[in-house]
């Protein structure tokens, strides 16, 4: 019962969306990564950080506000999922280093950098105390899609995406050429794919996706930086990954089961 009554009442559907979108969004740049055969296990960190990133022109800067600062804050997002995605890249590149260990590591230093800055030098100074940033103005939150429901936009950046990532894969050379590197690396350096190129882009594309779905989570569920934006997103999205077969579509299914276990579970808690 915990896992079908979210599907009979539309506030519950639109909890669903919410908690679809970060997983679908994650998974969806980890496909690449992993057909490539780059093992990224980060994508939490490359949330956090693209959340933190999002957030610095409201918490900095919060007489910023008119029509530009959202956009704005989703740009922020997505290079600070980058940056963050790109070390492990630079690394493996550079150092032959095991790129499992260092993103999965990184995640950490996203967690205590995160936990430092709310209770630290970016704690609300009128919060009393308590750990998280100043409350976004309305044109730094993402706003709703419908009138009856929580949904935000960040639902339809789920779908852009999952559709970019599909013809990406399946229309472009770009694609194939991840393909190929993965599947056969030797015959991918005889058709002149540069295996290291490869590597930075998707670990680049991955962490974009991902520092996306941190600051759209900020930004339009929670609304401020807390010392925890993320029940752990970023792991569950592996699963998601596989689960959708590593295709952007069956990703999307897939995000929405697990999205679905993720309000059952809670609902059974309670």
């Amino acid at each position: 019962v915990y896992f079908v009554e979210p599907l009979t009442e539309v506030w519950s559907l639109h909890e669903l969306a919410i908690k679809a979108v970060p997983l679908i969004l994650i998974a969806t740049g980890l496909s690449l990564c992993f057909r490539s055969g780059n093992w990224n296990i980060g994508a939490e960190g490359q949330f956090i950080l693209g959340g933190i990133a999002g957030s610095a022109l409201p918490v900095l800067l919060p007489e910023f506000d008119g029509f530009a600062v959202l956009p704005a804050m989703m740009i922020c997002g997505v290079l600070g999922g980058m940056v963050w995605a790109s070390i492990p890249a630079i690394l493996k590149n550079r150092f032959g280093a095991n790129e499992i260990l260092t993103s999965l590591m990184l995640v950490y230093v996203a967690e205590l950098l995160l936990d430092w800055l709310v209770r630290g030098p970016w704690r609300n100074p009128e919060g009393f105390n308590f750990p998280e940033t100043r409350g976004f103005t309305e044109w730094q939150i993402l706003p709703e899609m419908f009138d009856s429901g929580r949904t935000h936009y960040g639902a339809l950046f789920a779908v852009v995406g999952v559709i970019l990532v599909w013809i990406l894969l399946t229309k472009t050379i770009k694609g194939f050429e991840v393909e190929v590197v993965g599947q056969a690396p030797r015959a991918g350096r005889f058709a002149g794919f540069n295996p290291k190129r490869t590597t930075l882009f998707v670990f680049l594309v991955s962490g974009a996706f991902a520092g996306l779905a941190g600051i759209a989570e900020v930004s339009g569920a929670i609304q401020q930086l807390r010392p925890s934006i993320s029940p752990g997103y970023g792991f569950t999205a592996i699963i998601v990954a596989f689960l959708g077969r590593l295709n952007p579509i069956g990703i999307f299914a897939a995000g929405m089961i697990l999205a679905l276990s993720y309000l059952g579970g809670e609902a059974a808690q309670v």
